[in-house]
């Protein structure tokens, strides 16, 4: 990826969706993640363009979408941080599930690195990771 472009939130979402939908589907198309996201196919195009000028995906001319390496190690890690947040608002402190997820999208942009570990460091503390595994498999996706 090319320091000097940044990956926006917006991006960071494109990228979580992604994963996503080759998870779920085993493909990711274009018709498949404007859907997703509740935008029209237009504004994917360009948003994957912006992904492929990072080296995040690839992608033919009217084919699937594809991650590269970097970029499911980068929609890992959004995601990682989506579902540690999302589980600590449901689980931690209650919150309901709908706010919880709009919460979680927010915040897992946002919130520094420094936070987020020190949030992993307390539910670790706590012994909630083991709760936030079970209900959420927060640390399903992620290889060390």
């Amino acid at each position: 990826m090319r320091k000097s472009m940044p990956v926006t939130s917006s991006l960071q979402d494109y990228l979580e969706v992604i994963l996503n939908l080759i998870q779920e589907k085993k493909t990711a198309r274009v018709t498949d993640i404007a859907e997703r996201l509740n935008i029209a196919k237009p504004s994917v195009i360009q948003a994957l363009t912006l992904l492929k000028e990072r080296g995040l995906i690839v992608q033919d001319r009217y084919g699937p979408v594809e991650l590269t390496a970097e970029g499911k190690r980068y929609a890992q890690r959004i995601r990682h941080r989506h579902k540690v947040i999302y589980g600590f608002l449901t689980q931690v402190l209650g919150v309901s599930a709908a706010a919880a997820e709009k919460d979680a999208c927010l915040m897992e942009h946002d919130l520094s690195e420094e936070t987020f570990k020190c949030l992993l460091r307390y539910l670790e503390r706590q012994d909630i990771d083991a709760l936030l595994k079970k209900e959420v498999g927060w640390r399903d996706d992620i290889k060390n």
